[in-house]
């Protein structure tokens, strides 16, 4: 298996060379062709990838060296285990109904071999990410997954919010991977290595307490600088997958095409930062402090996310706030190391949002391009199989008993409540936003699927979903109706990965249990009654006492313009400064346009000095002889 392993992320490099170098001169549906048979080929070899390791093996293939200096050194190599089988599956199944999916929704766009190559570029970059066996080709794929959001993000980018949309999220992404590299190359310092292997094998030999005699931090403990390295990596990772403070740039990526959002959203770029606390998860057991911190973050993301969700309009933003507050429930699983129930819950989401946001692509499609949930209404008895599909989502996003959200979300309750018991009042912090981010769920995505499908119906027809777009929602819908069942095999897979694992009691799983099912059904029954019976008595609140907390929930919490006063504004004008004062005059100015008019002033000097006259000539000579004269005459005298 080793040595092919390559060939599950080249084969869509493949799809992007091919496409970007000639599809604008090949057929469309050579160019789709491409496209979808690529990432297809990689879930097959995917697939043989995980029957391989699928009792505890592994498979590994170093390549070529890639950098030496001194004893910093790295290879390219590939690296195969139960996590990473996970991962690859999840990108290149989910990836593949995606592409499947475009050809159908992207049907009418003329510049599609663009799309298709940016789509391929963006599955080879994160499978480079999963399968690069040191950190830094897990970083190399960590910044293509960066282009490549940018790249898609901005797709249409003659409408110039688009353009805006995909240059805030490449920004904002370069913000956590300066933490990244700080955490990433602190770790170096320590252990000697950046090989993921050597890592493990250095850090667990490592005396916490042993003070450090070299290097930038000399006279640290070890335990300290695996804090600090542990920080600054769950800075990065808080970039890529949207926590506080750098979740801003993910609601407004939904600007890319649909199936953009649902690739961005559910299988590639933002399980990135869950995947590198996963894969470092024998480093973050080392820093619970550092944990706690994550969970409490991780937390009030989720709620601050799902209380935004409440008042969204736009169909896609609805399930933007709904992939952060997600988010947060995977960052809390990982924080209790209840490790394989955020990875769970990772797979679970990838299934049911992609089948949203893809559902949702269907209907705005049928609709000639309407996202705002006020103007659809009525379409369940007109888009009847769309409506199943996308309800079987709905149900499992809200965590209804059956569905696999219910299994995975319930499994970080768990995980959270045991170490509410065991830790202090952090803990208990996090146990609380979670059950009431468990309610929020229930309730936007209640009110989502009641406005959508049973609100007041409108005048429009919807045209109908063709196989080519409704064949990948039926996939998606099977797996978020039956993916919990996958629980006991991934426990099995993944309990060789972790270096420590926690295992809750019967207690804890009880409680959780009694809190989870009473907060879906409360957020469930407030959603029907105020969007049902009293839905007039909802308006008349909205519209008057109620009107100012609404608005600051539907303009969250005005966070982006609270960001732009206090920091972009800020830096824009101190870079306007330092451009004026050191581009503009000190280096333009006085240096460019001096040396110049210095040179300028000297040539014309010059010039008047050979004009060619006889009366300057002997002016010339007479000066020069009395120089002469003057200066030996000081030297005699001197002498």
């Amino acid at each position: 298996m080793a040595d092919i392993l390559w060939l599950i992320p080249i084969l869509p490099l493949a799809g992007f060379l091919i496409n970007g170098l000639f599809g604008k001169r090949l057929p469309r549906v050579v160019v789709e062709a491409i496209a979808v048979l690529g990432p297809f080929a990689s879930f097959g070899l995917a697939l043989a990838a995980f029957f391989h390791v699928r009792h505890g093996g592994t498979a590994a293939f170093t390549y070529f060296s890639w950098m030496a200096a001194g004893e910093f050194s790295v290879d390219v190599g590939l690296h195969l285990d139960g996590l990473s089988a996970v991962m690859v599956l999840v990108i290149t199944g989910v990836g593949s109904l995606i592409h499947l999916y475009s050809v159908g929704y992207m049907h009418e766009d003329e510049g599609v071999w663009r799309y298709f190559s940016y789509l391929n570029l963006f599955l080879f970059a994160m499978l480079v990410l999963v399968l690069g066996d040191s950190l830094p080709l897990l970083f190399v794929g960590w910044e293509g997954v960066g282009l490549c959001s940018y790249l898609l993000i901005g797709y249409l980018y003659k409408h110039m919010p688009n353009a805006e949309a995909g240059q805030k999220a490449f920004i904002t992404n370069r913000i956590g991977d300066l933490g990244f590299l700080i955490g990433m190359f602190a770790l170096f310092s320590l252990a000697g290595t950046l090989g993921i292997e050597g890592l493990r094998l250095k850090v667990s030999a490592l005396t916490l307490g042993q003070k450090l005699t070299a290097g930038p931090f000399q006279g640290w403990t070890a335990g300290g600088v695996i804090e600090f390295a542990t920080v600054c990596l769950a800075i990065g990772a808080a970039g890529k997958s949207a926590q506080i403070p750098l979740y801003v740039w993910l609601p407004d990526a939904m600007a890319g095409p649909t199936p953009v959002s649902a690739l961005i959203h559910a299988a590639t770029m933002v399980t990135a930062g869950i995947y590198m606390i996963a894969r470092l998860n024998f480093v973050y057991v080392l820093a619970p402090a550092v944990l706690a911190g994550i969970g409490i973050v991780a937390a009030a993301t989720a709620l601050l996310a799902g209380v935004i969700a409440i008042a969204q309009n736009d169909i896609k933003k609805v399930l933007a706030y709904s992939t952060i507050s997600q988010l947060g429930f995977m960052f809390c699983g990982m924080a209790a190391m209840t490790f394989t129930a955020g990875m769970f819950h990772l797979v679970t989401h990838a299934f049911f949002k992609a089948l949203l946001f893809l559902g949702a692509g269907a209907i705005i499609h049928a609709l000639g391009g309407e996202q705002d949930i006020r103007k659809m209404g009525g379409l369940a008895p007109q888009m009847r199989w769309v409506f199943l599909v996308f309800a079987i989502g709905g149900l499992a996003l809200a965590g209804c008993w059956g569905f696999s959200g219910f299994y995975s979300k319930d499994a970080i309750l768990v995980g959270v409540f045991d170490r509410m018991s065991r830790a202090g009042p952090a803990w208990k912090l996090t146990w609380c936003m979670l059950v009431v981010t468990v309610l929020c769920t229930a309730f936007y995505t209640t009110r989502l699927i009641l406005l959508v499908f049973f609100g007041p119906a409108g005048d429009r027809h919807p045209h109908k979903t063709g196989p080519i777009l409704f064949v990948p929602l039926a996939i998606l819908a099977v797996l978020s109706a039956f993916g919990g069942h996958l629980q006991e095999g991934m426990e099995h897979l993944l309990k060789p990965v972790w270096r420590a694992h926690a295992s809750p009691g019967p207690a804890a799983h009880h409680a959780a249990l009694a809190y989870s099912v009473g907060a879906f059904a409360l957020g469930f029954v407030g959603a029907v009654l105020l969007y049902g019976p009293w839905r007039a008595g909802l308006t008349r609140f909205v519209e008057g006492p109620g009107r100012r907390l609404h608005g600051l929930v539907a303009n969250k919490f005005y966070v982006d313009e609270i960001y732009f006063w206090t920091v972009i504004a800020p830096i824009k004008t101190a870079a306007a400064g330092v451009w004026f004062v050191f581009d503009k005059l000190f280096i333009d100015t006085l240096l460019v346009g001096g040396t110049g008019r210095a040179v300028s002033l000297a040539g014309g000097g010059l010039r008047r000095a050979q004009a060619g006259t006889v009366n300057v000539a002997a002016g010339g000579i007479v000066v020069g002889v009395l120089a002469t004269l003057g200066y030996l005459l000081y030297r005699v005298l001197l002498g």
